[in-house]
């Protein structure tokens, strides 16, 4: 049995260790390799320690089929789904870490080209495979798709596999749906005068449906937790911690908070209390620009939450339909660096009827290298050609056009700016497939489970962090300002932190597109910690600086959150 699951997973010629979950590793790095492959010390070293594992795992589901005892392991083992996902995880990825480990040492001394070739080989075959996995687990093993789907840092082959996790997953069987809202509300027909079987949207936890209320005939969504996602989700995590204490033990609070944010998706009512308190802050003031949907808490429990429904096309799904339709390519087009130059040279004007010839070329090449330089997967610059033509804003196309985009656009970074920074509760996760385009250039914000809240000590240290930043003050200011976030470095050098604070939350210039320049940045000093409060924020950051430039609107994230981060600056103390 294990040298066939062995032979079904036989990588291709190949080199690196798993780099779905090791994104620092580069194949010219070796020696950085093998210290997080081979690090040793009082406990296990992490490559035994994940075998261990892994075998111990293997060990108890193959001792489910033989001996004395067979029976009731196999029963165990089918009655346990949190063991079973355990045995289906590394069957499939231990194979991959060791083929991972074993190329890495094989091309230790090669030179770069042929490292290249032979982890790319590695990431096509494994990212397949990887994929195949995540849709027969599902759960978390989606939503950490997911977030690596919409990483620079993944590789190119996992990030094309696992886009279809964005949009496409597949849903549940509506009977499973069904039982848990009449366990959780009452009788379906009682509450609703309709209901739709086919869900409008699935994730790694739930999915949605359109229904119409039988008391008020109002239409609504209905978000309903999948009946095994509470159970499976520690043995998921379990396994995901596992692999990552393996090929990136520097990653583990990153995961940590990842996790923590997880599990409070697995409680409705902690989205139900985010998102109305979300609403009351920023309708007041962003109403005209921004709809959040109003919640029905008593139709909302634990595991279902009611909505009210938002009309219009995902973001997204609108992308990927009009890059269809208008048989966009992304290979004919001026260099992106040609385009900032000379938007450096000139003022920042919104663009005019007068370079529409060159704003196709723009967006082609950014689908090409996008990703790489503001993280932001190359669909994403669809959304500028879609609203600017109307096809998801109802424009008629033109200057009208570019400036509801543009003032569309700024709404999306300002109203997130006041979650941060004066509300001190945000929605992390605003990707395209969270925004809905309601039209006349107004965006439903949905889906808030992943919100995060700031402290009043973090909050106001990441606030004078976006004040220097936005105010180009000196590497040494900048700097300090990001040391008092809590940000630690091997050297603790000045001019690493304040390039890296601009890189994260400026402009991106001319420089920034160069592999040289982040080569010798990153050869001068590391990071050793980065706090959790931080990486939430820069992870909304990173999205809308990826929508903007998308959008040929080549933003400075610090200077639009500049007056919100003053304003709690301003406020003082609580």
């Amino acid at each position: 049995g294990t040298v066939a699951w062995v032979s079904r997973h036989r990588p291709p010629p190949g080199s690196r260790v798993f780099d779905l979950v090791i994104p620092t590793l580069q194949p010219a790095r070796p020696r950085v390799a093998r210290s997080r492959l081979f690090r040793g010390g009082a406990a296990e070293p992490p490559v035994l320690a994940v075998a261990s594992d892994m075998l111990r795992t293997l060990a108890r589901g193959g001792a489910a089929t033989v001996g004395i005892g067979g029976t009731a392991l196999a029963a165990y083992a089918y009655g346990d789904p949190g063991f079973g996902r355990q045995v289906s995880f590394w069957r499939v990825t231990g194979p991959a870490v060791l083929s991972y480990a074993a190329c890495s040492a094989k091309h230790k001394k090669s030179d770069a080209d042929t490292k290249a070739r032979a982890f790319a080989a590695l990431h096509d075959h494994y990212s397949k495979v990887s994929l195949d996995l995540i849709l027969e687990l599902r759960g978390l093993y989606i939503k950490f798709g997911q977030a690596a789907a919409s990483s620079p840092f993944v590789p190119q082959a996992y990030r094309t596999q696992f886009k279809v996790l964005q949009n496409d997953v597949p849903s549940e069987d509506f009977a499973a749906i069904k039982q848990v809202v009449e366990e959780e509300l009452g009788p379906l027909d009682e509450l609703f005068e309709e209901f739709s079987e086919s869900a409008c949207g699935a994730a790694s936890i739930g999915q949605a449906h359109v229904a119409k209320l039988r008391t008020t005939g109002e239409t609504v969504v209905v978000k309903v937790q999948y009946p095994s996602a509470a159970r499976i989700f520690l043995a998921d995590a379990h396994c995901l911690r596992t692999l990552i204490s393996l090929a990136n033990p520097e990653a583990l609070p990153a995961f940590e908070e990842f996790e923590k944010q997880l599990a409070l998706e697995l409680d409705y009512r902690a989205e139900l209390a985010n998102l109305t308190a979300i609403f009351d802050a920023i309708m007041p003031t962003f109403a005209d620009r921004v709809t959040v949907p109003r919640a029905h808490s008593t139709l909302s429990t634990g595991r279902v939450l009611t909505l009210e429904y938002l009309p219009g096309p995902k973001l997204e799904g609108e992308m990927r339909r009009q890059m269809a339709e208008l048989g966009m390519r992304v290979d004919e087009s001026e260099s992106m660096r040609d385009w900032i130059q000379r938007l450096e040279a000139q003022t920042t004007q919104p663009a005019t009827e007068a370079d529409d010839d060159e704003r196709e070329p723009w967006r082609a090449w950014l689908g090409r290298v996008g990703a790489r330089v503001v993280g932001i997967d190359a669909a994403l610059w669809v959304v500028g050609k879609v609203l600017a033509t109307g096809g998801a804003a109802g424009g008629a196309g033109g200057l009208r056009s570019q400036e509801e985009l543009r003032t569309c656009l700024h709404s999306l970074v300002e109203v997130h700016g006041f979650e941060i920074f004066v509300h001190g509760l945000f929605n992390a996760d605003p990707h395209p497939g969270n925004l809905i385009a309601m039209g006349d250039g107004k965006v439903g914000l949905i889906d808030y489970g992943q919100c995060k809240r700031l402290e009043e000590g973090p909050r106001r240290a990441i606030a004078e962090l976006m004040v220097k930043v936005a105010d180009d003050a000196p590497h040494a200011e900048v700097a300090a300002a990001f040391r008092r976030v809590g940000v630690r470095t091997e050297h603790g050098g000045d001019e690493f932190l304040g390039k890296m604070a601009r890189l994260m939350f400026g402009r991106v210039s001319v420089e920034m597109l160069e592999p040289k320049w982040h080569r010798d940045l990153h050869k001068t000093d590391k990071m050793t910690h980065y706090p959790p409060d931080l990486l939430m924020v820069h992870r909304v950051a990173l999205i809308l600086r990826g929508l903007s430039v998308a959008c040929r609107e080549n933003v400075s994230i610090a200077e639009l959150w500049r007056p919100h981060a003053a304003a709690a600056l301003d406020a003082g103390p609580d």
